[in-house]
């Protein structure tokens, strides 16, 4: 793997291209590529601004101050989605191993996408070619088709469509046999190289089988208006379970399995020479794709379907610590059935009480809903009375009246819900940044927690790094900021056990250490005994070690630089 020195001139190069571009912008489709290109409800034509300052202000940057944010200890990445998180540059890789194809786009014949040969003769269909003879020219296409890199963006439209296409564009290499593991290294590499010491990554499996039981739920409830009603919801959930929902959650678990034990072996874990990401924990979010459809119309038989068969894998593997849904918010199936899905996550609290919920809310600006729409305030609303303990983005928040946002702040405060913030796919989706963002109310007027995330790097064409320096140059975080900000993550984490942090805002430990300093020698036993108990606990305590380590190492050169934004 390349060491940090390599990668941190390698993001300040992909920085610089963005620029230039701007100034002239843990599968595939059918299983975990849940963005799926679709009209959104209204067409933002206004000019994507936010993009060209994001970059702009990171270009700024130092190179020895970002490797010092490099090497900062940054907690969880706890908003990721496995198949957005991989470089186009590896999918290329990964595709050519398996003796891929690429040529123009479904959706864009302008654009390329990756895709399969045909048959036993292993040709590329006509007008496609062999992946193993791409050339240079045809490559760097390639990698903007499957990515924002050098992306033009015409307007804050273009970019939102761009991004959403992309995983389309590469699902064949995501959604092949075998592909998860090589991508959970992938990841693993890029969180450790970002000094990350937890990753929960969302992914949907198990495509065919839920698939299988949404049609037995189908055939039985074939009008759409059977799922907005709450009282049918027990026998749906009994036909799932006679039609063979457990089988599904049984072969889920192995493909997990085997999916960590490829990475495992890739990254030659358990060697005595393993790769540092190795280091890296990771869990994992069982994911429903929120805009399912079936020739045209909205299919909220496979919707029920996945997000009960998302709860029932959670419940039973402690590998899957929580279930999210995903796919474009604004898009016309999320935005006509929002209530019916909440009342689909509610069901599924209830049944499955144990589960962790964390939903994307508020991932929608007037630009693509309409100025005053209810759904700007109701998507936070309605995601936290569904039991969201995290909510994605919230960037509708910044557009609410300030009777609309003093209600979402009582109820973020009374749910204790954190606010995942994904500063680059912010600006390149929604046009959103700077000013506009609605990160320092969050944080500084509210004083709500909130944790900085990178929703799909590969798909950014970014990384972890790039999420910390905007945040710090732009906002003026300071050191106490910093690591308020990456105790959250973990915090707010869905780890099991009990926290370290009684009131981490104020770094107080929980009873059992509270005669501790968190990071040194344990000398209590009953702080011992505690931490055993607890992964969430004893990983916070681990963090805590990295933060002292690296305070020793670069903490005074690092508030001198963090000074110069203040």
């Amino acid at each position: 793997m390349a060491d940090r020195g390599k990668l941190s001139g390698k993001i300040l190069v992909v920085f610089s291209l963005l620029i230039v571009a701007v100034l002239q912008g843990c599968a595939g489709p059918a299983t975990e590529g849940n963005r799926q290109l679709a009209a959104s409800t209204g067409t933002c034509s206004q000019p994507n601004g936010a993009v060209t300052e994001y970059f702009d202000l990171i270009n700024t940057a130092r190179p020895e101050f970002v490797q010092v944010i490099r090497q900062f200890p940054k907690g969880g990445d706890i908003h990721n989605h496995l198949s957005g998180a991989i470089m186009p540059e590896d999918y290329i890789g990964m595709g050519s191993e398996d003796g891929d194809c690429y040529g123009p786009a479904a959706d864009d014949p302008a654009q390329y996408a990756i895709k399969s040969y045909q048959g036993e003769s292993g040709n590329c269909s006509p007008g496609d070619r062999p992946l193993s003879r791409l050339s240079d020219l045809d490559r760097q296409k390639l990698i903007r088709s499957l990515s924002m890199y050098q992306f033009s963006y015409a307007d804050i439209q273009a970019g939102h469509d761009q991004f959403f296409a992309a995983f389309g564009r590469f699902g064949t290499v995501s959604g092949a046999e075998g592909a998860k593991g090589k991508m959970l290294a992938k990841m693993l590499q890029q969180a450790q190289a970002d000094s990350v010491s937890y990753v929960e990554t969302m992914v949907s499996l198990q495509f065919d089988a839920v698939s299988m039981l949404a049609g037995q739920l189908r055939q039985r409830y074939p009008d759409p208006a059977a799922y907005a009603d709450s009282g049918n919801y027990p026998a749906m959930f009994a036909l799932l379970q006679s039609a063979g929902l457990q089988n599904a959650v049984a072969a889920a678990q192995g493909d997990i399995t085997s999916s960590v034990q490829q990475m495992q072996a890739i990254l030659g874990c358990g060697a005595s020479a393993q790769d540092p990401a190795c280091g890296v924990s990771c869990n994992f979010l069982a994911a429903a794709n929120r805009n399912a459809a079936m020739d045209g119309k909205v299919d909220l038989a496979k919707i029920f379907a996945q997000t009960i068969f998302s709860f029932a894998l959670a419940d039973s593997d402690p590998r899957v610590v929580g279930v999210n849904l995903v796919s474009g918010e604004d898009l016309p199936v999320s935005m006509r059935n929002f209530t019916t899905e909440m009342q689909f996550f509610r069901f599924g609290h209830n049944i499955f009480p144990k589960v962790n919920i964390a939903l994307h809310g508020g991932e929608i600006t007037p630009c693509f809903v309409g100025a005053g729409n209810p759904a700007l305030r109701d998507h936070l609303a309605g995601s936290i009375a569904a039991g969201a303990k995290r909510l994605g983005h919230g960037i509708s928040f910044a557009y609410l009246t300030d009777g609309q946002q003093a209600e979402v702040v009582n109820l973020m405060k009374s749910s204790d819900t954190l606010v995942e913030i994904l500063f680059t796919s912010n600006a390149q989706i929604l046009g959103v940044t700077g000013d506009e963002h609605p990160f320092p109310e969050y944080y500084r007027t509210y004083g709500l927690p909130v944790a900085l995330s990178t929703d799909d790097a590969g798909v950014s064409h970014a990384d972890y790094t790039t999420e910390w320096l905007y945040a710090i140059i732009k906002y003026g975080l300071s050191y106490d900021d910093v690591v308020r900000l990456a105790r959250y993550s973990l915090q707010y984490s869905f780890l099991p056990g009990d926290p370290l942090w009684a009131d981490v805002a104020e770094a107080k430990a929980a009873a059992p250490c509270a005669d501790q300093a968190p990071g040194r020698a344990v000398a209590s036993s009953s702080c011992a005994a505690f931490l055993q108990s607890s992964r969430k606990a004893s990983a916070q305590w681990d963090y805590e070690e990295k933060l002292a380590d690296f305070d020793r190492r670069y903490g005074e050169d690092f508030r001198q630089y963090l000074g110069q934004f203040q």
